[in-house]
């Protein structure tokens, strides 16, 4: 089948992948594709194939890539330069942790020719429906839940139980950035143009009590309403999704009218910390992967431009999981409860079982699902899922 053998493929090349520190290495073999002298006779199609071919050429220095990329874009420029507008979303606004990274990209993106300005939206659904309109943004920042309706292969990183940890979305985040899976990264007029890693969702509760699965079972939880695998399973657990708009899950838990929430960290350490009571915990498992992702307008972000954009997330991947890091260790550790067996084989089972009907239904995808589970396999092979390959 054309899905297994394209898997074999991306996998074969994961020793290459760990073993390079930047995006490729140079192959003296491959004629630089800007040189104007030797086209004099040749059409210009066949010019911009061979541009295109060596723009997505990682065995190519990043430099002759980017020449190769300037060149193929020279009629979208102005003043040597590709004006692109990015919208981002950020809870806390242009001083928050969110657009203090977007505006370090501003300078990276220089060297690639883009003139980036970056637009920083507090609400998210606001930033959304500028993006579908066309007018501003050519490309949004969001969470993997809120991307899904513009690329269900990459948010499906984000179902229930798919990558147990950043380990797992690293692995996977390498993956992604070979040309192999350049077919799978578009969706019409959309294109996925890589990802942040911005922590896991988190059960948080009001008591140490309550800070198990086994408690969602007739309690009330809230929910992002965009987080339809974590909805699933609350409900699977016989708990009840109060979900709503993130800012109002999160203030919905803090003013105490439910007991229970499960959130991405990311809501959790700019809209709650400090607000919660002083009883609150929250229970060290993650439910699923959080993360932030850059949807762009495929008429904006070409193959070439696209697939560096990817790159680069790759390369700054370890610097924005640091961040996140000095965010959590300004949570006591007394706030975590460690998850018990019962936990672990609980969320497990749920989660599978989710993962798979919402495959079916035709929710999550079912290509970066079997990815997820190879990973997973990859990391423990003895697992029952890696012999029953039911993803």
């Amino acid at each position: 089948m054309k899905s297994q053998a394209l898997l074999l493929l991306i996998f074969s090349t994961l020793v290459y992948l760990f073993a390079s520190n930047t995006i490729a290495a140079e192959t003296a073999a491959t004629p630089e594709a800007s040189t104007a002298k030797n086209t004099k006779h040749t059409s210009p199609e066949a010019v911009k194939q061979k541009l295109e071919a060596t723009v997505l050429n990682q065995n190519l220095t990043l430099e002759k890539r980017i020449k190769a990329l300037k060149n193929l874009l020279s009629d979208q420029m102005t003043s040597g330069k590709l004006p692109r507008t990015f919208c981002i979303w950020d809870p806390l606004g242009n001083n928050g942790p969110v657009a203090a990274a977007a505006k370090d990209q501003v300078l990276r993106s220089l060297h690639y020719g883009m003139q980036l300005s970056i637009e920083v939206f507090q609400d998210e659904e606001s930033l959304v429906d500028k993006f579908i309109t066309g007018d501003t943004c050519d490309a949004m920042l969001v969470r993997g839940t809120t991307a899904h309706r513009f690329n269900a292969f990459l948010a499906t990183t984000e179902a229930p139980g798919a990558l147990p940890d950043r380990q797992h979305l690293q692995l996977l985040s390498q993956l992604l950035t070979r040309p192999q899976l350049i077919e799978y990264m578009t969706d019409g007029p959309y294109v996925a143009l890589g990802l942040v890693p911005v922590g896991s969702h988190y059960l948080y509760a009001e008591s140490a009590d309550l800070a198990s699965v086994k408690a969602i079972q007739g309690n009330s939880v809230s929910v992002p309403a965009s987080d339809t695998g974590v909805i699933r399973l609350i409900e699977s657990a016989g708990g009840r999704a109060r979900p709503g708009v993130l800012p109002a899950a999160v203030q919905t838990f803090t003013d105490n009218l439910s007991s229970m929430m499960i959130a991405p960290e990311i809501a959790y350490l700019t809209m709650a910390t400090g607000r919660t009571g002083k009883n609150s915990r929250a229970l060290k498992l993650p439910i699923a992967q959080s993360t932030l992702q850059l949807i762009g307008r495929t008429d904006r972000f070409p193959p070439g431009l696209a697939q560096i954009l990817r790159e680069d997330f790759l390369f700054k991947f370890n610097s924005y999981a640091q961040r996140l890091e000095q965010e959590q260790n300004n949570i006591p550790a007394q706030f975590w409860i460690n998850p018990t067996t019962t936990d672990l084989k609980a969320l497990e089972e749920f989660s599978q079982k989710i993962r798979i009907a919402m495959r079916e239904e035709g929710y999550y995808n079912p290509v970066m699902l079997r990815l997820a589970r190879k990973i997973r396999c990859r990391f423990n092979p003895d697992k029952k899922e890696c012999s029953a390959q039911l993803e």
